[in-house]
């Protein structure tokens, strides 16, 4: 009996259970869950977006359109906490998603590095960088503590960027 034809391309979320006496294909489903961090980033939008829509429900903010896009605009203060929201899920979430692509690359450079080149890992050059984009740090490095610490750094940076900014108005 031969066994299934290895040349069956893996569809992403789905496994191939193969019945090896009638060789049939059944497909199953896998269950992929976000993780549970990445909803506060969901929930703070959400948040933001209820807040604007109750400031424009009250007459506290003004919606136009420029060419397609909505724009929203008002001082009240049900109208700016729902913009901070809004604004705050974007860092966190995008903090969130480097977190875990960090914690997913530590985990597998530590299983694929071979136990004799540490020494030359700790000799290896360390570089990192950080891009303000507006008020969001994007940050990046060779490695996790390196980036970690240059978004620590784009954080002050912003931070006192704003600062200045406020004082100037």
């Amino acid at each position: 009996m031969r066994g299934p034809d290895k040349r069956i391309v893996r569809e992403p979320g789905v496994r191939r259970k193969v019945d090896r006496r009638s060789v049939r294909y059944r497909l199953v489903a896998e269950v992929r869950c976000m993780h549970p961090r990445l909803l506060i980033p969901v929930l703070l939008f959400v948040a933001g977006v209820s807040l604007i829509g109750a400031a424009v429900a009250q007459g506290e903010a003004e919606v136009s359109l420029l060419l397609i896009f909505p724009v929203f605009s008002g001082s009240s203060g049900l109208f700016i906490l729902g913009t901070v929201l809004i604004l705050l899920s974007f860092v966190s979430g995008f903090a969130f998603m480097a977190l875990g692509q960090a914690e997913a690359a530590g985990l597998e450079l530590s299983k694929l590095a071979p136990a004799g080149r540490a020494a030359e890992r700790e000799r290896r050059t360390k570089y990192g960088g950080v891009v303000l984009v507006g008020p969001v740090p994007i940050a990046f490095g060779s490695d996790q503590k390196m980036a970690l610490a240059m978004l620590v750094l784009g954080i002050v940076l912003a931070v006192v960027l704003l600062g200045v900014l406020l004082l100037l108005a």
